[in-house]
């Protein structure tokens, strides 16, 4: 069998989600790390520690990365880094993968994929739940039992204290975008789109220290409402989550989507696919798993050309239900 010479990928910003990726790049079949940059040179120096094994190059400019044979970017970058370094990162004339969200507004997020259209470079956005295996195998169940959706619940609970203050640039909203709904809250959109389809929000919730949200702060709390032709769809996003005395946070950290069917109760989390409360499949719970799928997906897209999936084109209308709901909960 003829074997493909691995695609060559520089990553861009490596903070703490450009780290997910280097974790997952030893598993990958399909991806050889080439490089990356970071303007923080501190932040090279620990890099070049912590992931030695990975022996690729590091570099504090996006410009450095003209010297490689690329076939694509992995973007990495705090979410107001992007507008005054898009150009430098098209210059490189490369296909992308970008972290969620596609922008910190639908506006953003047009402009982004407009530029990036105009000169002719695919750009997929980073959606990682989609890829992990407990979700896949929840998609494949509802495939396998021709199952009829009524109702979809989904939580992502991310076991902060938000008596805490922030410090980074995500408490501010014009560096961040917004809070939960955009951060985890994106996720939770994206897959409820994978399992279902697309929906039409009906209600928006906003919340932050327990008062109705405005359009100056950052939410801690989001709940959506939303219908699609046959399903009722929940979202709840919180930056805490159940009180909980073990953590050290005082707060539980979980994730999980349940689906009533004609079929029984299907529920699934990092950590296994359930039916009628019963345990049908176990899966790893780390990220790493899911995130190498995700970058050997990008690969293959770009070795076949294959920039027409679900993936791919869901991420506006994730976008536009989200910016929906800002606009329709913000008070004052």
């Amino acid at each position: 069998m003829a074997t493909h010479p691995r695609i060559r990928l520089a990553l861009i910003g490596l903070g703490n989600q450009g780290q997910e990726h280097l974790k997952a790049v030893n598993l990958c079949s399909e991806v050889e790390l080439v490089a990356g940059v970071d303007l923080d040179k501190r932040k090279l120096e620990e890099i070049s520690s912590r992931y030695s094994e990975l022996n690729f190059a590091l570099h504090d400019e996006i410009g450095a990365l003209q010297q490689y044979q690329l076939d694509g970017l992995i973007l990495a970058l705090p979410h107001h880094c992007y507008l005054d370094s898009w150009d430098a990162i098209l210059s490189l004339g490369l296909p992308l993968l970008k972290e969620k969200p596609l922008g910190r507004s639908l506006e953003e997020a047009r402009a982004l994929l407009d530029k990036a259209r105009t000169f002719g470079y695919p750009l997929q956005t980073a959606i990682q739940r989609r890829h992990h295996p407990s979700y896949q195998a929840l998609k494949k169940l509802i495939f396998e039992q021709q199952a009829t959706v009524s109702e979809i619940h989904a939580h992502l609970h991310l076991g902060f204290n938000p008596q805490v203050e922030n410090m980074s640039w995500r408490s501010q909203q014009s560096m961040a975008g917004g809070g939960v709904l955009l951060d985890s809250g994106y996720h939770l959109v994206d897959l409820v789109h994978y399992l279902v389809g697309p929906f039409d929000l009906v209600a928006a919730s906003l919340w932050r220290n327990g008062h109705a949200l405005n359009a100056q702060e950052i939410e801690d709390e989001a709940y959506l409402m939303g219908r699609s032709e046959q399903t009722w769809v929940m979202i709840e996003s919180l930056l805490a989550g159940k009180p909980d005395g073990v953590s050290s946070s005082g707060f539980k950290k979980s994730e999980g989507v349940s689906l009533l069917t004609n079929k029984g109760l299907f529920f699934a989390d990092r950590q296994g696919l359930y039916r009628d409360g019963v345990l049908i499949e176990s899966h790893v719970k780390e990220w790493n798993i899911a995130m190498a799928i995700q970058l050997d997906n990008f690969a293959r897209n770009i070795r076949f050309g294959q920039w027409s999936s679900l993936s791919i084109w869901d991420q506006l209308p994730a976008m536009q239900l989200i910016e929906h709901a800002y606009k329709s909960a913000l008070h004052y």
